[in-house]
């Protein structure tokens, strides 16, 4: 996973190079525009992690049970569940 960084002019005559790259590779490309109005690419996975991710984060309840949940796992709190 990397972050690269290409000229608007590349990207679109290597479209599906760069493309390839982003979905292949899990990388971040940044599209460079003049005025600093760069554009950033990343594969659909990763949008959707993303999103998942802020879905998870958006209420106060379920950031405090995460937090929770990983400091339970740090201090070795957890417990094996067999399906039996």
């Amino acid at each position: 996973m990397t972050v690269k960084k290409v000229t608007l002019k590349n990207l679109q005559n290597n479209f599906n190079i760069f493309a390839d790259e982003v979905v292949q590779y899990n990388d971040t490309l940044i599209i460079t525009q003049p005025n600093q109005k760069n554009v950033v690419m990343i594969s659909e996975s990763e949008y959707d992690s993303w999103q998942e991710t802020n879905y998870l984060l958006n209420t106060k309840a379920n950031r405090e049970a995460l937090k929770e949940s990983i400091e339970e796992l740090n201090n070795k709190n957890v417990h094996s569940f067999n399906p039996d």
